[in-house]
């Protein structure tokens, strides 16, 4: 795992955690759809490096570390 993300790439990381915490399953089209295709090497730069993982049916969700991570990052930063 690479944990060196752009500010770009972690604040990615958070939006998917908030639509995964809202009970979403995000895909990388639905991302697309709603941030825009300059998010499409964002996405693939965070599945390289291990932050996020795709499933069979091509939902989103946060590797094991990613989700310690962002944990602990909102435990820092408060509610």
């Amino acid at each position: 795992m690479d944990f060196n993300i752009t500010a770009e790439e972690e604040a990615l990381v958070f939006h998917v955690a908030s639509l995964l915490q809202s009970g979403l399953s995000p895909t990388d089209d639905d991302l697309v759809e709603e941030l825009g295709d300059e998010v499409r090497p964002l996405l693939q730069s965070l599945v390289d490096k291990g932050w996020l993982v795709i499933d069979k049916e091509r939902e989103l969700t946060l590797s094991v570390i990613a989700r310690a991570a962002v944990s602990s990052r909102k435990d820092v930063e408060g509610p």
